[in-house]
């Protein structure tokens, strides 16, 4: 018995031995598979080493052609939108499923498009030409480095009254694995789609439509585009670079994207997401921001001092740089949906500046007082600010005043005022309107004491 209780000792002390050999090993393997793992996830604030975005031939960032340039300012920045644009809904309407797939089955089909091969030349020629025969005035800007000589493909749309210009771009090259349907024919097809629509409208300022080679050999396009582009000291207020916004393989990841940008850049982020939440019944997608990302031809900008901001799918790409980067591992909804996001951020930079008319605080004491101000870039025309006072015992109130001027500058104000005599809870209604500006109204309740208004308070 003593013997048996002995093996039976042995056994299970060589049980242990083992299983704890066992958890040594799986905690080393699930260190290896968890550790990777998360410094491969993204981290909301931080893309700057994630190694997913990169060019395919360059392993860090040391091996993009580092550039030290004088710091530029630039004294314009656009005042956010507070409301929709008629003329930007316009434009949304247009941009459909049926027009992106169609500008990706183009690109595509010339296969994989490897700067300095046969199929990226004939790429360009097709850009050169389709932007061509939608009028706009376009070039081929060439450069020539080490690695690979190409062509960069610029279409412009010349702004109506200003030198200021904004930027949407993509590259059309590819790896030479496949035919880079999300990488970055997503890209192009969002810059071709929105050239196609914006061409038959004035804007206020410059848009150029930029399609770069290269990008998969180190920016090396975008880098001499942004480098002339700083020594012809070309006002380039924002720039919006599109590389892989078509994949999205759950519910959940069609309605997330990502947005990366450097401090300076961070302006243009607040302003996306504005427009996401203007213009929501068209986008519907939620931009998370990344930080910085080296990994595209935004960071180009960047090196030259000029704001860029870097948008992409939230979900990386299974099919990354192989053969399977096509339209069938797609999602073309989801593609369109992003691409109507950068148009309508696009579109709202170029526009014309609009006044914005704003209503401040309104105020009791003897009657009702309340002021209308233009917070916007330009004047406002023809404002008209109305207050109406309604409502006391039994209803009797219903008493309003009319202010207006021609012309309300900049920082202005125009007041108005009510004075009722009776006794009760009133409704206050103060409307601002103006022929270049979208109308606004600020509601609110308070309680009437013969001519005194007490106990404001602002109402939805």
């Amino acid at each position: 018995m003593e013997i048996r209780n002995i093996g039976d000792i042995m056994k299970t002390l060589k049980y242990r031995k083992h299983r704890g050999w066992n958890v040594l090993v799986v905690g080393i393997l699930t260190c290896f598979l968890i550790i990777p793992g998360h410094v491969l996830a993204d981290i909301p604030g931080d893309g700057s080493d994630d190694p997913l975005h990169k060019p395919a031939y360059v392993e860090n960032r040391e091996d993009i052609v580092d550039v030290q340039v004088p710091f530029r300012s630039c004294s314009f920045q656009p005042v956010i939108p507070m409301t929709k644009s008629v003329d930007v809904v316009e434009l949304l309407e247009q941009l459909d499923e049926p027009l992106v797939r169609g500008y990706l089955e183009n690109i595509t089909a010339f296969g994989p498009r490897l700067s300095g091969t046969a199929a990226c030349e004939q790429a360009g020629r097709y850009l050169y030409e389709t932007f061509d025969e939608m009028g706009l005035a376009v070039r081929y800007h060439n450069y020539t480095s080490s690695t690979v000589s190409g062509s960069n493909i610029e279409a412009t749309l010349y702004g109506s009254n200003s030198t200021n210009i904004f930027i949407i771009c993509a590259h059309y090259d590819s790896v030479a694995a496949g035919p880079g349907a999300d990488d970055d024919g997503s890209g192009v097809a969002a810059v071709l789609a929105a050239a196609e629509i914006m061409r038959n409208y004035e804007f206020y300022h410059t848009v150029r439509f930029v399609c770069f080679s290269g990008e998969e050999q180190g920016l090396i396009g975008s880098h001499y585009y942004a480098q002339d582009a700083y020594n012809n000291n070309d006002s380039i207020i924002a720039v919006l670079n599109a590389d892989m916004i078509g994949f999205a393989p759950t519910d959940p990841d069609g309605i997330r994207g990502k947005i990366f940008s450097n401090d300076p850049s961070k302006w243009i982020v607040t302003y996306t997401q504005v427009i996401s939440q203007l213009y929501a019944d068209f986008i519907d997608i939620q931009l998370t921001p990344m930080g910085e990302s080296w990994g595209s031809d935004h960071y180009s900008f960047w090196q030259y001092g000029y704001d860029a901001v870097f948008y992409h799918e939230f979900n990386f790409n299974d099919y990354y740089h192989s053969a399977n980067d096509t339209i069938e591992n797609m999602n073309i909804n989801y593609s369109t949906r992003f691409s109507r996001l950068i148009l309508a951020t696009l579109a709202e930079l170029a526009l014309e500046p609009r006044p914005v008319l704003s209503i401040g605080s309104i105020l009791g004491g003897l009657g009702v007082t309340a002021q209308v101000s233009n917070i916007g870039d330009v004047d406002a025309y023809d404002v008209h600010a109305t207050l109406l006072v309604a409502g006391g015992v039994f209803g009797f109130i219903n008493i309003s005043s009319t202010s207006q001027t021609e012309s309300l500058n900049i920082e202005e104000r125009l007041q108005v005022k009510v004075i009722p005599f009776r006794f009760g809870p009133i409704r206050i209604s103060v409307t601002a309107t103006s022929s270049n500006a979208e109308n606004v109204t600020k509601r609110a309740t308070g309680f009437l004491i013969g001519p005194f208004v007490r106990n404001i308070v602002i109402t939805p």
